[in-house]
This record gives structure tokens, sequence and C-alpha cells, in this order.
């Protein structure tokens, strides 16, 4: 039986864009024992996807301490009973040449190991090199790339069509959702989710912009709007938030808007039950993008920044607008044709 183990780095969004190649090996081997290493601040995304399966969860590490130590050890200890496993195939999947990734990729000690590779040196340890993309390149978007990393096992037949990306929340998440819209007498498909979250604020709609959409939303198609996002202040250095942003749309806010300060697994099983969704570029605009009803992506500044070329929302019903510089830069209406289409 071939054994195949894809090794994913540790963004939620940058997995959830995985899952496609991953649908495809199973539909090549359908016979293989496909598995997954990921952290595990992201492993989850996948628990219970019925295209893997085996998941090796192992814990992140970024500074020296006791904890760090512990878990370094808990790390070896995973990378071990992998490579006990005598893996075929050890896949590095991203779509750019990652030093760390293909260091973690000998760690499996499979008989092929698979990864992007600069097109300037060669790579010690990598069986099955693949020339990355030319720096700067905005193209072909990063699902594809990773898709590409999967010829020198299946060729260059052409997938048609391309398995879309794969999420599946739990009940208890859209239990709680309902529960949620119960409480604030909404029904399902009768919202939309505006999120504020963004790691550069340049890709934030404005205290203007928010309010003109949710008063367009609802006086035109009676759709009122919840308001998400990340908790915390803005002068956090690893996890900012956007409490300052959101309080102060609040003190001028319309009725028809709904703030939610709230975990992960309410946002997602609202976002599932919604008419649209509409987030600045982020992992939660990856995981609506996953939804039934799709996402609307906020891009800015993307020459500097991640482009939607490469990592924009992915399925028939999501669409992005981009800005220039900023989202804030554009008219104060700029979202309303977007919601005509709902």
């Amino acid at each position: 039986m071939l054994k195949i183990i894809i090794l994913k780095r540790d963004k939620l969004g940058d997995l959830l864009i995985t899952t496609p190649a991953i649908q495809v090996l199973r539909q090549h081997f359908p016979q293989a024992k496909i598995s997954l290493a990921a952290s595990t601040y992201s492993s989850w995304v996948v628990k219970d996807a019925p295209f893997i399966d085996k998941i090796y969860s192992y814990p992140q590490y970024k500074s020296l301490s006791l904890k760090s130590l512990y878990f370094a050890v808990i790390q070896a200890i995973i990378f071990i009973q992998i490579k006990l496993e005598k893996y075929d195939v050890a896949i590095a999947a991203g779509g750019e040449y990652s030093p760390h990734a293909v260091k973690r990729l000998r760690w499996m000690g499979a008989k092929r190991t698979i990864s992007y590779v600069p097109h300037s040196k060669p790579i010690q340890g990598i069986t099955d090199p693949v020339k990355e993309p030319e720096k700067y390149c905005r193209e072909p978007h990063e699902f594809e790339r990773i898709i590409r990393l999967l010829e020198p096992l299946i060729g260059d037949k052409k997938i048609n069509p391309t398995p879309d990306v794969w999420f599946s929340p739990p009940q208890e998440w859209l239990d709680e959702a309902r529960i949620y819209l119960q409480k604030n007498n909404l029904n399902e498909e009768q919202y939309i989710v505006l999120g504020l979250g963004a790691r550069r604020a340049k890709k934030q709609a404005s205290k203007a912009q928010v309010i003109s959409t949710v008063q367009y939303a609802y006086s035109k198609y009676q759709l009122q709007t919840i308001m998400v996002w990340t908790p915390g202040s803005q002068n956090n250095k690893n996890y900012p938030g956007d409490d300052e942003l959101a309080y102060e749309i609040l003190k001028d806010a319309p009725e028809q808007i709904i703030p939610l300060r709230a975990p992960l697994g309410l946002t997602i099983g609202l976002i599932w039950l919604s008419k649209k969704s509409i987030f600045p570029d982020s992992g939660l605009m990856h995981f609506a993008a996953a939804s039934p009803k799709g996402v609307i992506g906020l891009f800015a500044d993307t020459y500097k920044s991640p482009n939607p070329q490469q990592w924009g929302p992915l399925g028939s019903k999501s669409t992005y607008i981009e800005a220039d510089k900023s989202i804030s830069d554009l008219s104060i209406d700029f979202l309303h044709k977007h919601i005509d289409l709902l």
C-alpha cells in the first residue's frame, strides 16, 4: 500500500487552501494511506476530513523556555513516529521553497521527498524537486501551486473539476449559532457577517464604510449585520486586535448592527448560516469562502501585501475587492453593488 504524508505549515487559511490538493491525491490513489503533519494550531481544521487517514499534530515552539523545551521533545517524538511508519512519499505542501519545511521533510525519512526548490541551487535531500514560481510572481493561485507539487506522482494529467476547499464545522458550532440567532430574533440567511479582523489596517473598512454598508443592506434587503472582530488591542505585537475600531464604530452604530466579540466556533457557525460574509484577507476569509454562500474578500496594497491572484478566496460564490493603497480610500458605498448581487 502506498503511504503518503503531507507536511503543512501552521496558518489556518494555508491549510484550508491545501485541501483541494489532498482530495486530488485521494482521487488518484484511492487505496493509499494519506496522512497529514501539521501544528496543533491548525490541524483541527481537517480533523474529520474523509480524505485523510491519519493526522500527526505537533506543538510549535518559538522561544527558549521550559515550556518550549517540552514542546520540542514532543515534536521530536512525533517525527520519530512518522519516520518509523516508513512513508513512501513526503510532500512539503507550500507554494514556495521553505528551508524549515525541507528540514522537517528530511526528518520524516520518506523514500521520496517532494518540495519546491529555488531556481538557483539544488537542495540536498529532495528526491523530486519542483522549481518554485519566479519571485514576486502573482500567479498562479496558492492552491494551484500546491496541486502542481503532485506532478511527480500523477504527471501532468488535467484535473477537472478541481475539488473545492473543504471544511465542515462541528455540529455544536452550528447549534450554538442557531441559539444565538434565536436570542437576537434573526433567521438563517437574513443577515450578513462583516469582519474587521486584519493584521494590516489598510485591508479594513473604515467606520463610515461599515455604517454605510449596514444601513444599505437593511434598507434595501432587510438584512441585518453581525459585526465580528478580533478581541484585543491593535498595539498587541503578536496578535493585534480590533477593539479600538470596533468600539469607535459602535458609538454611532445603527440598530441593525449586532456586535459579536466571540470565540472562533460561534463566529464560524454564524458565517455558515449567513446570507454572505465580508472579510479582509485573513484565515476567517478562507473559512467564509468555504461556506455555502461564500465571501467578499478585501485586499489592499497588494504589490507589498498578499495579492488576491495568489491568495484570493476560492469558490464560485466568492469574490474580492482590491484597493490600490487602502480599503478606506474607496468610496463610502464601495460594497453596495456587491450586496446587490446577493
